[in-house]
């Protein structure tokens, strides 16, 4: 039993080598999007932290931090300047 589990394990973990070999770019856009969404998440906290005492937050949540993710800096700017409007 042991040996079937480790050579499945062996076969999953080459596949997945394999199938990042054939395709790099959508491995290479996802983490630029996780990158981004990192960035943004502590961009989102210091501006939070300035920016609270003006009456200017922006919650960090699941949608603010895809909208970080996908649209960098602008996003971030886009955020803070729909919560103004609103």
């Amino acid at each position: 039993m042991g040996s079937n589990e480790f050579l499945m394990t062996l076969i999953i973990i080459g596949s997945v080598i394999l199938v990042l070999m054939i395709y790099p770019k959508p491995l290479k856009i996802l983490l630029r999007i996780i990158i981004q969404a990192l960035g943004g998440i502590a961009g989102l906290y210091i501006f939070n932290f300035v920016l609270s005492p003006l009456g200017w937050f922006v919650g960090i949540n699941w949608t603010t931090i895809l909208i970080i993710g996908i649209l960098g800096i602008p996003g971030l700017i886009f955020l803070y300047l729909l919560n103004l409007i609103l």
